[in-house]
């Protein structure tokens, strides 16, 4: 029975790690050689709070990874428009970064089409990025979390919750077995 209400725990708190999610996910292109493009697309689900908007973001360059002199904004209207997009130089510790801000993504709306083209100094294909939520008032960090490949998008919470019910379902029916059928024989 210990084991079940530990797993139950578990899973309530891997469910309550999911429901803060900001999700900016990215897409990967290559422009030939190590030139490449990243497209983002931004979703405000919510975990900010009810009825609080998303208006500013950063995502960051790892300058052992991206040629910070190669990193150039690329976003076409009406979305260049809607929003201030920077590069913010990196300095002593302190990597490149994308920003945007000014305008707001609502509680529920996905907003796509922030494009950064850049140098890729690794090996292979560019992958995630650490990025901050923060308010363009205060600058006060809100969130932090990594990129996401556009494939793998993060499982709604609900469904999240049901897969971990049922899980923790599974080893609680494994936990109710009688001593005699667990002794080897």
């Amino acid at each position: 029975m210990l084991a079940t209400r530990a797993f139950v725990m578990l899973a309530l708190v891997f469910a309550s790690q999911a429901a803060l999610a900001i999700p900016i996910q990215y897409k990967v292109e290559s422009l030939g050689g190590n030139d490449f493009r990243y497209e983002y697309t931004v979703t405000n689900d919510g975990s900010l709070g009810a009825g609080v908007a998303l208006e500013g973001f950063t995502i960051l360059f790892d300058t052992d990874l991206y040629d910070e002199g190669s990193l150039l904004i690329v976003t076409a209207d009406p979305l260049a428009s809607d929003w201030d997009e920077f590069i913010l130089a990196g300095g002593l510790g302190v990597d490149p970064a994308y920003d945007a801000f000014e305008a707001a993504i609502a509680v529920g709306e996905t907003v796509s089409g922030f494009k950064v083209e850049f140098y890729w100094l690794g090996s292979g294909t560019p992958g995630s990025q650490p990025y901050q939520i923060y308010d363009p008032d205060t600058f006060d960090v809100l969130f932090t979390g990594d990129t996401q490949p556009e494939a793998t998008a993060v499982p709604a919470t609900g469904s999240l919750v049901l897969m971990l019910g049922g899980i923790a379902g599974l080893a609680a029916s494994m936990c109710r077995r009688r001593p005699r059928d667990l002794v080897p024989r």
